[in-house]
């Protein structure tokens, strides 16, 4: 019997070949013709033939030959890019295709998933009610390819395809042997997961393009109110999550403004959002843990700074968003007066999760200083119009896969938080010095306000 750390490696090193292979392969003129004139190997080709195999797969499981039918679903599953580099690179787009592809990956994974779902089929079954929810959300989401326009998957469907095959594989491959972060906690978050992003498909595919921003922006208000609502209920790391969480859909409203529209009152909506997320929840996340800190000395004191430093926090992000919009010095677009609002909220809130404990007084030194670098001159580069571009599209798909399964991990197992701060903690730190535009330390340097992208909302 194979062992499960034996089957990932074999997926990742088959899916390092197809990767190198099909590139290599599409990029040349010889190459393509070759695929031209091999039917089978055709986008909706290699769709037609995808689409028994969900079902292969789960015959091959119901036998007991698990090692068998998680390399067979893995190597179907990876054929899924596989198509989509030949339709673009050999120029095999068809409007066909953009309904036949996703099709066939929910001939794919529907059939694992409902057999998954049953109590008796594996150690761990993923959660009925969700399953049955994805189900239909996905089914619906396919069944209106046929009558609105916009048929090609979207980011959030890319992601959703993504997220369930790891599901699904990491469920399977549990069967082999006990994998050490699987727990019926973890298994149920991750479908959760999944649901959300097949319901942000389907909505991002069926409401008007203005509307894309301002859902994002409701999404991160929706995550402050939650986080306050965590720290209320004494669940710091959740609310910290929650905040996290915010954060991605933060760095994309402005981006979908700029590139769709947005309404009239979008950035008002935005600041709402911000000042949610990352002033108040934050702030509330400040003053409990603090206060819970400096609990062991005079409690008059204890009350004392944990209000004061949360008040100050708050008043700081405050006053960020209102310089944003007007700002007391010229800033080039794409660049930032002080440190943006999400990672002064990343920085303050991991150091009072990581310190406030045992160092109470250094939480409260990182928080003043997280404060200042808000309110000060200092130029910081915009994460998503001046970092965030110069990435691959598909190491940006990876990153967030990564860092929702990362976020998933952390609400499933409770022992995790010094670990997911750390790990905040180091990010903030990390945008805090390279973030830092070059003309900060390098005055010779200056950039052309004209080759600059437009400014978009915080």
């Amino acid at each position: 019997m194979l062992s499960s750390w034996l089957i990932a490696a074999a997926i990742l090193l088959g899916l390092l070949c197809e990767r190198l292979t099909i590139t290599w392969v599409t990029r040349s003129p010889r190459g393509c013709a070759w695929i031209r004139r091999t039917p089978l190997l055709h986008p909706n080709g290699i769709s037609m033939l995808r689409l028994p195999m969900g079902l292969v797969s789960i015959a091959l499981a119901h036998q007991g030959w698990w090692e068998t039918a998680t390399l067979f679903f893995a190597f179907w599953m990876i054929s899924d890019l596989t198509d989509g580099t030949i339709a673009r690179n050999c120029d095999l787009a068809t409007e066909s295709g953009k309904w036949l592809d996703p099709l066939s990956d929910k001939f794919m994974y529907f059939p694992a998933l409902a057999y998954f779902a049953l109590p008796t089929s594996v150690r761990l079954p993923l959660p009925a009610l969700w399953v049955t929810a994805f189900l239909l959300i996905d089914a619906f989401g396919q069944a209106s390819r046929l009558i609105i326009q916009k048929k090609a998957a979207n980011y959030f469907g890319k992601a959703k395809t993504a997220f369930v095959t790891i599901v699904l594989t990491c469920t399977a491959m549990d069967q082999l042997e006990p994998l050490w972060f699987m727990s019926e906690r973890f298994v149920y978050v991750m479908m959760v997961s999944a649901t959300l992003l097949a319901f942000m498909s389907v909505y991002c595919r069926i409401v008007p393009d203005a509307w894309y921003a301002n859902s994002l922006t409701l999404a991160n208000f929706l995550c402050g109110l939650g986080a306050l609502w965590s720290v209320h209920t004494a669940h710091p790391l959740r609310a910290f999550v929650l905040v996290f969480v915010g954060q991605f859909f933060d760095l994309f409203d402005g981006r979908l403004a700029r590139i769709f529209g947005s309404t009239r009152h979008g950035p008002v909506f935005d600041d709402i959002a911000d000042g949610t997320s990352f002033g108040l929840a934050i702030g509330y996340l400040i003053l409990a843990q603090v206060r819970l800190g400096l609990s062991q000395g005079p409690a008059d004191l204890a009350a004392g700074v944990a209000w004061g430093l949360a008040l100050f926090y708050v008043a700081c992000v405050f006053y960020r968003l209102y310089r944003f919009l007007r700002p007391t010095q010229a800033v080039a677009p794409g660049l930032f007066q002080g440190m943006p609002s999400p990672a002064g909220a990343m920085m303050a809130g991991s150091s009072v999760l990581l310190l406030a404990e045992r160092w109470p007084w250094a939480a409260v030194a990182m928080v003043v200083l997280t404060g200042g670098l808000m309110v000060s001159t200092l130029r910081y580069r915009h994460f998503a119009q001046r970092m965030w571009p110069v990435l691959p599209r598909s190491v940006k798909l990876i990153v967030c896969i990564l860092l929702l399964i990362f976020v998933d991990v952390a609400l499933a197992h409770k022992l995790y938080t010094q670990f997911f701060s750390l790990l905040c903690f180091a990010m903030a730190l990390t945008y805090g010095v390279y973030g830092l535009d070059p003309d900060t330390y390098l005055p010779g340097r200056r950039r052309g306000a004209a080759s600059a992208p437009p400014a978009e909302p915080e």
